[in-house]
């Protein structure tokens, strides 16, 4: 009921948002006044040339990024659960998170008294992860630089073969769209794994996505005491092909923020590859990954959790 009913809420909100300030971060546009009407011919005609370099969107939204869970403590003490179990017996000490976020894998591993590195492409989700280390007391155990998945044997090529396990979740793999890229990302975590270490990589469930008629993802809806305190995120979801043919798909996320006098609209637009499940096995395999395995972790339903090793 709550996820067909919200996206009619989110209608009513935008409309009761009528000239309010609405800033599109995605090309970095100033704000503009924009009336409700044209607010909702953004969500249903988001240009399919937008193609926003990842850390542009993750950047614009680090401030709130928190908020994509309803619960941030909640969601780092499941993945805690959840890699633990994952690891146990493994021998895993030393860990990188390659796609870190705001921390809350980096944190959940940290609290399991594991040597953390995080990396993240954006430079403001990095630096809201060390603070984020820092303020759950994990600053010395938790390091944070900024890195990408393409670059992560140059920028840590002293460390080669060194790392216990690799994780990247939140599905971020897929912000890389062809094969070769996958493919050299993949292949970096191999070189950078020492023989036994093992991945942990959280892909959405896009063989389901495929098939759902949803064009609206609601994410969360935030209220407070007063309207000064409401946050609605959502997705508008844009399905289409790659120069290889691979299936592609724009996120048009929209921020409604009410912390201010006056409410904004934003809009962050990002690109993912729909990685369906038999691409990425094979392409696990082809980068010399293997005892390759697909897991549903808890009732995370959108998401597949891929597990494999460097061999022995």
């Amino acid at each position: 009921m709550f996820l067909r009913s919200l996206p009619r809420s989110i209608g009513n909100k935008v409309a009761r948002l009528a000239g309010k300030k609405v800033v599109d971060r995605a090309i970095r546009a100033p704000a503009v006044q924009m009336p409700a009407a044209m607010v909702a011919r953004c969500m249903s005609a988001a240009s399919r040339q937008v193609n926003v370099p990842s850390n542009q969107y993750y950047d614009g939204l680090s401030s709130h990024y928190h908020m994509f869970q309803q619960d941030w403590a909640s969601m780092v003490e499941k993945e805690r659960e959840a890699f633990g179990e994952a690891f146990e017996g493994r021998n895993v000490k030393k860990v990188l998170d390659a796609s870190c976020g705001s921390g809350e894998q980096a944190i959940a591993l940290a609290g399991l008294g594991l040597n953390v590195t995080a990396c993240d492409p954006s430079g403001g989700l990095v630096k809201r992860c060390a603070e984020n280390a820092k303020k759950f007391g994990f600053e010395k155990t938790l390091r944070a630089q900024q890195s990408d998945f393409l670059n992560l044997t140059k920028d840590f090529s002293s460390e080669l073969g060194t790392f216990d396990a690799i994780v990247t979740k939140g599905s971020s793999l897929p912000h890389l769209h062809t094969d070769n890229d996958l493919r050299q990302a993949l292949k970096n975590f191999h070189d950078l794994l020492r023989p036994g270490g093992v991945v942990n990589i959280g892909v959405r469930d896009y063989d389901y996505f495929i098939n759902s008629t949803a064009k609206i993802y609601p994410r969360q809806v935030r209220v407070g005491q007063n309207i000064d305190d409401e946050h609605i995120i959502f997705d508008v979801w844009e399905w289409h092909k790659g120069a290889e043919n691979q299936q592609l798909v724009n996120f048009n996320t929209f921020h409604i923020n009410g912390e201010s006098k006056q409410h904004t609209a934003s809009k962050f637009v990002t690109t993912f590859r729909a990685l369906f499940r038999e691409e990425m096995e094979r392409l696990m395999a082809e980068a010399g990954l293997v005892d390759v395995k697909v897991h549903k972790i808890h009732d995370w339903l959108w998401e597949n959790v891929y597990t494999a090793k460097r061999p022995e």
